[in-house]
């Protein structure tokens, strides 16, 4: 039995149809993960000195995840 929303795979199979995955823009995406891996990618960021998100995209562009490559950029104000 598949765990997926239904929602998801109507998305999913409505794309395929299409033949391609439309970029709609960013989406909000709320996790939770143990205390210390928080630490971890806040650890990472200051040492970095970039955002979370441009950790978490590049981590998961590495895994595999289709990530466009203009999402992998500090969106905050420059000073």
């Amino acid at each position: 039995m598949s765990t997926v929303p239904c929602f998801m795979k109507t998305c999913f199979i409505v794309s395929m149809k299409r033949g391609t995955v439309e970029d709609a823009g960013d989406e909000h995406l709320q996790v939770q993960v143990p205390a210390v891996t928080k630490r971890d990618l806040g650890q990472r960021a200051l040492d970095e000195r970039e955002p979370i998100r441009m950790i978490v995209l590049r981590a998961l562009k590495a895994y595999g995840v289709a990530v466009p490559a203009d999402a992998i950029q500090d969106r905050r104000k420059q000073r």
